[in-house]
């Protein structure tokens, strides 16, 4: 079947005001490491706080107004929104994301707070007894491949030590030792992924530790934290926000997961293994995987093939236009494909979940707010997918109306390998659009 031009569906005036990139706005966080707060924890992955800043600027906010951003991941938008003396809301269903976002979105201002988690680290002697006693077998066979045994005596300690940490504190602390666990780790991280084969020089515990406060003395000493944090983060998917009132908010930003992109379990699986919140592979996808929108094959396989219940959310003419087509190709690309991956159980559980998160966002938007995404398009088995036109059909469907399509930029050069046909032409693309 011929590949469909979803353009062609699309108002018109969205075609002629596609613009090209900009240096004014990123929808990377290239460089958040220069970034006070932001810095403290981050990951390539998400979009910049220079593009989270434009879109608060340009929003005009008054005071009781609030930004939404229903996944948001380490906090840059809240984070943000702090600076900005803005009200925000957001939601986050990774566990550990969640957790660490808390000491950047209600960050401290007590130097005293940061010498004392310093101090109690340093002091820290390495854990005797056996690593079986803290971590599953799986476990321990993945961070013993990461991490040097005499530096991982010491991160042992720390789990030891959390209930010595006050409630305000722990934030903070696991905050900080995250960061060290990264900075002793031997394995370089391959995009955003930890690949135990491929080494990298490690620093040692102590030294991390040093380095780690010394960044977060220097914000705080150089904020003073004039603002007082407006933030309100919420545990769950945003599938269902319930918690937010209708019409409650001004403005949204935000980027969901892209199609077949990141497996935000996977790229966490060391901090995920090294503060139990799981404790092997069959654990990381029933307690992390199954809360996040399906957009990878390592999805529960039981959300995957539950292709009926999810195709049952959209409408007929919808799929027929959009989604059947793409289905039927990425099916007779894995009869011929040798790894044989099952690309095409993702779109309908993908586009279906994001239309729950579109509807939920036209509830709690008021009228004429503007909703901003970042979103990149995909290439499976070398069938083009044009997701930010889909999504953007999909809030057309469901109450918004598109004012521009801006392609940010290309998709980096990892992308362009030989077995992601067609990724040639990947990139990444701001969606704006206004609530009706």
């Amino acid at each position: 079947m011929a590949q469909l031009n979803l353009f062609d569906s699309l108002p018109a005036n969205l075609i002629s005001n596609t613009k090209l990139p900009t240096n004014k706005k990123l929808s990377t966080n290239i460089f958040t490491n220069h970034y006070p707060i932001h810095r403290w924890y981050n990951f390539i992955a998400g979009f910049s706080p220079e593009f989270v800043s434009f879109c608060i600027k340009e929003a005009k906010l008054n005071c009781d107004d609030v930004v939404i951003d229903p996944f948001s991941g380490l906090g840059t938008t809240l984070v943000e929104a702090n600076y900005h003396n803005v009200f925000s809301i957001g939601f986050e269903a990774h566990p550990f994301f969640y957790d660490i976002s808390q000491a950047k979105i209600f960050p401290t201002s007590d130097i005293q707070q940061v010498k004392y988690l310093e101090n109690l680290l340093l002091s820290l002697q390495p854990y005797t007894g056996s690593f079986q006693e803290i971590w599953s077998e799986d476990a321990l066979k993945f961070l013993t491949k990461l991490v040097s045994e005499d530096n991982l005596a010491l991160l042992a300690s720390c789990l030891e030590i959390e209930s010595k940490c006050s409630q305000e504190n722990k934030s903070l602390f696991r905050l900080i030792v995250s960061k060290v666990l990264e900075k002793t780790s031997l394995s370089q991280t391959d995009g955003i992924y930890k690949a135990p084969t491929t080494l990298k020089k490690s620093i040692s515990f102590y030294d991390s530790v040093s380095i780690v406060c010394k960044q977060i003395y220097e914000d705080v000493e150089k904020l003073k934290y004039d603002f007082t944090p407006k933030a309100k983060l919420n545990f769950g998917s945003s599938e269902n926000m319930e918690l937010v009132e209708n019409e409650s908010c001004s403005l949204c930003i935000t980027s969901p997961p892209y199609l077949n992109n990141f497996d935000f379990a996977e790229m966490t699986r060391m901090e995920l293994y090294f503060w139990r919140y799981a404790g092997s592979w069959r654990e990381i996808t029933e307690k992390v995987r199954r809360r996040l929108i399906v957009n990878t094959t390592t999805a529960p396989t039981d959300l995957k093939r539950n292709q009926e219940f999810f195709s049952s959310t959209l409408s007929t003419s919808f799929k027929l236009k959009y989604l059947d087509y793409i289905i039927a190709e990425l099916f007779n690309e894995r009869k011929i494909r040798p790894g044989k991956k099952d690309y095409y159980l993702l779109i309908y559980p993908y586009f279906a979940q994001m239309q729950n998160v579109i509807r939920e966002l036209h509830r709690i938007l008021r009228s004429g707010s503007n909703l901003h995404l970042i979103v990149s398009d995909a290439a499976l088995y070398g069938v083009y997918i044009p997701a930010h036109e889909i999504l953007s059909q999909l809030m057309i469907d469901n109450g918004f109306q598109i004012i521009n399509i801006e392609n940010m930029r290309k998709r980096g050069e990892r992308w362009l390998l030989k077995k992601r046909t067609g990724s040639s032409k990947l990139g990444e693309y701001h969606i704006h659009a206004k609530r009706i």
